[in-house]
Order: structure tokens, then sequence, then C-alpha cells
């Protein structure tokens, strides 16, 4: 269930891994006091379709060690591939009211900044 309180990222919070094309969408994601956020960027910033997923840092940390060794079954980010049009669909497990739909380029670049560490909590802080 999300239960993450309203934390009102402003839109520069939000960051993508840096092998996505300049100029083009791709996965965002926002980290701050524990808390941590995903959306798609083919959607308006503050829009009312801009959905988001909340995981707690712990969760996503969790999630991003999985990553890393090719074990996310079970943790808090589901991603499967919709089979009609080959595109990924982003959701929390156990929560489908908000899904992203992301391409398979999107989806390599969120890998890649996954594998090279470019959302753990660290790279925040620099």
């Amino acid at each position: 269930m999300n239960t993450a309180p309203s934390l009102a990222f402003a839109e520069s919070e939000f960051r993508k891994a840096s092998r996505s094309v300049p100029d083009k969408n791709c996965v965002r994601v926002a980290r701050r006091d524990g808390w941590v956020e995903l959306r798609d960027d083919k959607t308006v910033f503050g829009a009312s379709d801009d959905q988001r997923l909340v995981f707690t840092a712990e969760e996503f940390d969790a999630f991003l060690a999985g990553a890393r060794e090719g074990c996310t079954k079970g943790l808090c980010l589901e991603i499967t591939c919709r089979g009609v049009d080959g595109m990924y669909v982003f959701r929390r497990r156990g929560w489908a009211a908000v899904e992203l739909v992301f391409t398979e380029a999107e989806l390599l670049a969120f890998r890649d900044g996954v594998a090279n560490r470019e959302f753990d909590a660290i790279a925040y802080t620099a």
C-alpha cells in the first residue's frame, strides 16, 4: 500500500539515468527524507496524470541491491513487459493503483542507472 506523505518533490529533484538520451522521456527518480518517488517524464510535471510510485528509501535501496544482483522477486518495484505492445509497466508490488509505462529504451537506461549507482542515496547528496 502507498502510505507515503505528500512529499512535494520539486521537478528539479528528479533525475534520470545518464544513459538516457538528452531531451527524451525516461524514468525519473527523486530521493529525500527517507522517501523515493518514481515518475514518467512523458507526463507534464504536476499535472493530474503525473502519477508517482512511492517507496521508502529502505525499500528502494533493497530493490537497487537486488536489481544489481539480478534478483528482484518480492521486492518493492515490479517491472513487467506487456506482451501486446512490448511496453514495460512499473508498479509498486501489491499496489496496482498506479502504473508507469516505459519503452524498452527507457527501461534499459533506467537499468543502466541502477547498475551505475546513479539512484543510490549517496548520488543525491553530491
